[in-house]
């Protein structure tokens, strides 16, 4: 499969404001926010060219020109500092491949000692349902513009997965939740109760499945960053196997896990598009580098740039990645340390290990008062509790000069690798340990130079173990460790036992790093409905133990 440099990448740009015309400065509750509209001015090629400028949504929507703006404002949520581009990177993503790595880190998400009136979780609520606003009413004024039906009908599909999407991060994270599927009429509208999760998802895979059959393939698209068929039936691989897991708990659901995930394996008709990067290192300095491997990595979170204009950057590499000093370099905070959990169950010949933990740390010479990096050591075997998340490299950037705090390194939402884990999970669920299944994982494995397990795989239940076992070494850092232990029904106590280890294995200056297991309960499968859309929708109710 083809690499190719991101020149084809969506380039978040300032906000077009399309203001409801009796609720431009209202705010703030589900519908009295989202019915102020804002998107952006986007770049894919020439996927936009406008200047930016106040919109009144009731009269946009007239060319392609606008169609185009208006699509890349659904994408632009994804790239938020608040959604993808920082808060489910690391605040709101922590399991048992990671800890926050500050001492007098005591009160945040990151440690799970928060509240329902924590500003991440708020954020993440806010801008996720402005999103489905924005293609709300993306979709309501999209079939009376004059264009090909064609491209019509793609820019439909886009928006529909990535509002089924959208809904998905709500109601995997908060259970019940409003579905909203009309653009806001009223910003009196506000007092809205919250679906059944089941209606919820039954939505989300009956639009993505609709999407399915409009978006182009990947081949097409050409590009990790916006939707394609692979990326549509991946994600309905994942939804599918979280509908059967916790909380539905509905088993019949693994068939159709495995039904999408087959399609981009074993495709029906057409060539196969997709496979591993022989090398798993070089998936992520992909990222970093700006180039595209759409064998692998099917989609991903679009970012640009350093900030020396409007383009949006996030914070892979900055806040996840490696501790460094050195701004021209490229500056990284280290919050997020490996556990020697995830350290430790890396077989020797594994060459995952020492990409995803960071086996060194650098050192610097000081410079006009500056630290400037002159080299790197390594860390002693004593020293697990010390290395960073190694995956995402900031000397990898092409972008100079580098910002300090913002990268333009894209971050995975869905790579071939899951999609075989995937399949090779939904598939054992089916009919048991099969030459499928067994194949799959042993591909993975392949990759990574580790050793065959294949052999073990002598019943279900052992070979869901493998499996299990296979996701936390394959996956670790890209977001879906805790989403996999809470629909595996075993998030509490998996953490609870690393917490466990963690106070009777480590140095006395990182027990700290069990804050975050010894804190986790049962209510944080969920998290809790924001104080301020409680206040204002008297629709809402509580989660359970918030």
């Amino acid at each position: 499969m083809k690499t190719q440099h991101k020149n084809f990448k969506i380039k978040t740009k300032s906000f077009f404001s399309l203001h409801h015309p009796v609720a431009a400065f209202k705010k703030t509750a589900l519908i009295s926010f989202s019915a102020i509209l804002l998107l952006t001015q986007s770049g894919c090629e020439k996927f936009l060219d406008k200047e930016p400028k106040f919109i009144v949504k009731e009269n946009y929507y007239n060319n392609e020109t606008d169609v185009n703006i208006g699509l890349a404002g659904v994408y632009e949520i994804l790239g938020k500092e608040e959604v993808y581009g920082g808060a489910l990177l690391l605040d709101l993503n922590v399991a048992d491949d990671g800890f926050y790595s500050r001492s007098a880190f005591t009160i945040g998400t990151a440690v799970y000692n928060f509240d329902a009136s924590t500003n991440t979780v708020t954020n993440l609520w806010r801008y996720l349902y402005e999103g489905i606003e924005r293609a709300n009413v993306f979709l309501s004024r999209i079939d009376q513009v004059q264009m090909s039906e064609e491209n019509k009908a793609v820019a439909k599909g886009e928006a529909k997965f990535l509002r089924a999407y959208y809904h998905f991060l709500l109601v995997s994270n908060w259970g019940d939740v409003p579905l909203k599927i009309q653009p806001t009429a009223s910003v009196n509208d506000v007092n809205i109760k919250r679906t059944p999760q089941r209606e919820v998802y039954n939505f989300i895979v009956s639009e993505m499945e609709e999407a399915e059959g409009l978006v182009r393939t990947a081949t097409q698209v050409g590009a990790g960053g916006r939707i394609s068929k692979s990326a549509v039936r991946g994600i309905l691989a994942r939804v599918y196997l979280k509908m059967a897991g916790a909380p539905l708990n509905d088993v019949s659901k693994y068939a159709e896990a495995l039904k999408w995930a087959r399609k981009i394996v074993y495709p029906d008709n057409g060539p196969k598009e997709h496979r591993l990067n022989p090398d798993f290192k070089q998936i992520f300095i992909n990222y970093a580098a700006d180039r595209y491997d759409i064998g692998e990595s099917i989609w991903e979170v679009e970012f640009f740039g350093n900030r020396g204009g409007d383009f949006e950057s996030g914070r892979v590499g900055n806040t996840l990645g490696l501790q460094c000093n050195d701004e021209v370099f490229g500056y990284g905070y280290g919050f997020i340390n490996a556990t020697p959990k995830l350290y430790n169950r890396y077989g020797a010949t594994d060459s995952r290990r020492d990409w995803t933990i960071a086996p060194y740390q650098y050192v610097y010479n000081n410079v006009n008062n500056l630290q400037v990096v002159r080299d790197s050591t390594f860390w002693t075997s004593a020293q697990l509790y010390n290395r960073n998340c190694g995956k995402y490299r900031r000397v990898y950037e092409v972008v100079k000069p580098k910002n300090k705090n913002y990268t333009p390194m894209n971050y995975p939402l869905l790579r071939y690798a899951d999609v075989l884990l995937m399949l090779a999970e939904a598939e054992n669920e089916v009919n048991g340990p099969t030459s499928i299944a067994t194949t799959a994982l042993k591909e993975v494995r392949d990759r990574a130079g580790a050793t065959d397990v294949t052999a073990l795989a002598t019943s279900k239940e052992e070979l869901r173990r493998l499996i299990r076992e296979e996701r936390f070494l394959e996956l670790a850092f890209e977001g879906l460790r805790k989403f996999d232990l809470i629909r595996w029904d075993i998030f509490t106590s998996e953490m609870n036992q690393l917490a466990s280890d963690i106070q009777s294995t480590a140095p006395t200056n990182f027990r700290f790093a069990a804050l975050a297991g010894s804190n986790v309960t049962p209510r944080h499968n969920l998290l809790p409905i924001p104080i301020l859309e409680l206040s204002l929708n008297g629709g809402m109710t509580q989660n359970t133990g918030w």
